[in-house]
């Protein structure tokens, strides 16, 4: 019975995202060509619609920083729906780093191009290229969102510079700490947990359920050099956050 209503679920699901991407598609395209904080505005509201029809309740744990700095946001990554979660969190202006292939989507590239840098992470160029960016970027007054990841689990996925598939969360690339110390920028990590049970990205299904979303203090890179041992230790302490947050929600889902 629990099968069949998941299959269920999941057709309606998909037949309510198709909707809500065919309605909002054309108002956000809209809105992204006149005004930079209306789109924010609609953006916010739509990933909280979404998670709506989709039967997700949210828990929201800890605040983000009430200043007007810009920050380098920073998410671990299991689910084709973490980017709806970090748009549901985040009311500021901000761009997300993301696959290059994603601006030639139909529709949606156009909508995002304003706000996504793209990234082809197998080319050195292209990684250089969107540093260059990223700095622009946070001096022009927008945050940037990073999944360091560079991709959710996938034991059949190759993943670049041999990192090695972890159940609980990937090693770290350094992009987003080198840009950190480099800029001066302070990071905050997030921690998603449970999305990859809303929606798989193996089986590709959606089931209703809870979302933890824990927003952590923000960490200074002040004192940081560019140097590999210094960065390398900012992503260390980063990594070791969200980590432990999921570590403990998974425990506390066992009732360790």
């Amino acid at each position: 019975m629990k099968v069949i209503f998941l299959y269920v679920w999941t057709i309606v699901s998909y037949i309510l995202m198709t909707l809500v991407f065919l309605i909002s598609a054309p108002i956000g395209l809209f809105l992204s060509l006149i005004s930079s904080t209306l789109f924010f505005f609609f953006t916010f509201f739509l990933a909280r619609l979404i998670a709506f029809f989709l039967g997700v309740r949210t828990i929201i744990h800890g605040n983000f920083p009430k200043d007007d700095e810009t920050y380098i946001y920073i998410s671990n990554h299991s689910s084709y729906l973490d980017p709806v979660f970090t748009t549901y969190l985040i009311k500021k202006k901000h761009k997300y780093l993301g696959k290059a292939e994603i601006l030639s989507w139909p529709i949606f590239g156009h909508v995002v191009k304003k706000y996504f840098i793209p990234v082809k992470r197998e080319e050195k160029k292209s990684r250089s290229n969107s540093m260059d960016l990223m700095k622009e970027t946070l001096f022009n007054g927008y945050s940037i969102v990073l999944y360091p990841e560079g991709g959710w689990k996938d034991d059949h996925q190759k993943h670049p510079y041999d990192i090695k598939p972890n159940s609980t969360l990937n090693q770290f690339r350094n992009g987003a700490f080198r840009l950190s110390i480099e800029t001066n920028k302070k990071i905050v990590p997030i921690s998603l947990s449970n999305i990859k049970k809303i929606h798989s990205s193996d089986t590709m299904m959606f089931s209703p359920g809870k979302v933890v979303l824990n927003i952590h203090d923000p960490i200074d890179p002040k004192g940081l050099t560019s140097s590999d041992e210094d960065v390398m230790s900012l992503n260390k302490k980063c990594y070791s956050i969200i980590y432990n947050d999921l570590i403990k929600y998974d425990n506390r889902k066992k009732g360790i």
